[in-house]
């Protein structure tokens, strides 16, 4: 595989055997960056998809394993979701140097620029709108950005709204009913997402339980909001729940705690919570709904893909034309859609036998397919 350096053409690697349609990797000797930009599909439109700050332990091949699973996400929760956009990510390594941040960010801006539109990114885990506030200084290709810098504002509170409808959905095809009132709800994972979910899950009368790497933040969660904190993700996988909520990274549930947890529902803003497939088998079996996580946290990729709606136009300024448009209701409206598309997912796989994901997946692609045979 060929790496792009510092002072080297920027190199796009066919990836043919699995369909991504390039992967690029950029390092670069002086800031210490590492960054890949994975694109799985094009097929619908540009490829969107954040960009994540994290440390790899297993360095470039974790990293370059864990983009290219979320590009091709990103393609299905793009086309679940009705839009005009194709998948992609980014990951940067995070090396625990943040007085090079910046200039990181200033470098793989210039990697994205290089793309040519082919692929957009925006705020994702570890990464914020004033990240995104400064990459926008060197390329065209970001949303994401804040209010006051012309762009759409932080997406998680939208992702945090599809997520709850999203559970809600999931527990009327458990129980029957998607009142959340007295359910206990295990939230892993407190972050921007998380906790807003957990806010709304509270004031709907929900018993949450939460738990995040972050102390202070749990606690501030406790005050504000009367959750309870939990000292460790394995002490709420080992708690009787009605919903467990991934809101943190991927790969938390593997085959054996599909076989042990308390749950009627797994549904989270998490990107890839299963290992794999035969694990939603698994859940299926033992009567857990699992809601698919690429319908369930789309929110933020409808929120930003307005933002880049009025970019790619270049009609009126961020701030005004993003109130316009949540005022015309394209963004309720096109949330709206993607629901009714997750009760048509849930229906189907209830009256088929077979995971929700599945049925989703299909319809997903299936999408994909028509546009690439027009």
């Amino acid at each position: 595989m060929t790496i792009a350096t510092r002072h080297a053409p920027l190199t796009a690697i066919p990836m043919a055997d699995d369909d991504h349609e390039q992967v690029v990797i950029r390092q670069d000797r002086d800031t210490g960056l590492r960054f890949i930009v994975a694109v799985h599909s094009t097929v619908l439109g540009p490829a969107l998809g954040g960009m994540r700050l994290k440390r790899y332990p297993g360095g470039l091949r974790e990293a370059l394993d864990d983009v290219m699973g979320l590009a091709r996400t990103m393609t299905l929760k793009a086309s679940a979701a009705g839009l005009d956009l194709g998948g992609g990510k980014a990951v940067m390594i995070d090396d625990g140097r943040p007085e090079l941040r910046e200039a990181r960010l200033e470098g793989a801006a210039h990697v994205i620029e290089g793309l040519s539109g082919a692929y957009i990114t925006a705020e994702d885990i570890g990464t914020s709108t004033e990240d995104m506030d400064h990459m926008a200084r060197f390329t065209r290709f970001v949303v994401g950005r804040s209010v006051s810098d012309g762009g759409g504002g932080d997406p998680s509170p939208v992702t945090a709204e599809t997520v709850f409808q999203a559970m809600a959905r999931g527990l009327a095809a458990a129980t029957g009913s998607g009142d959340f009132d007295g359910r206990r709800v295990g939230i892993v994972g407190l972050g921007k997402v998380g906790s807003a979910l957990a806010a709304k899950l509270a004031h709907a009368g929900a018993l949450v339980i939460g738990c995040d790497l972050d102390a202070e933040r749990a606690r501030r969660m406790a005050d504000e909001h009367g959750i309870d904190v939990a000292p460790s993700a394995e002490a709420i996988l080992a708690s009787e729940l009605d919903v467990l909520a991934p809101c943190a990274a991927g790969g938390l549930i593997d085959e054996a705690l599909a076989r042990s947890v308390d749950c009627r529902v797994v549904a989270g803003a998490a990107n890839n919570p299963l290992t794999d497939r035969a694990v939603a088998r698994t859940l299926m079996q033992r009567e857990i709904v699992y809601v698919p996580d690429f319908l369930a946290n789309c929110g933020g990729l409808i929120h930003v893909s307005l933002e880049w709606d009025k970019q790619r136009l270049r009609t009126g300024h961020g701030p005004v034309l993003a109130e316009r448009r949540r005022e015309g209701g394209r963004e309720e409206e096109l949330i709206a859609g993607a629901m009714e598309r997750l009760d048509l997912a849930l229906d189907t796989a209830e009256a088929d036998g077979v995971p929700p994901i599945e049925v989703a997946e299909r319809q997903a692609l299936e999408r994909v397919e028509a546009a690439r045979e027009r």
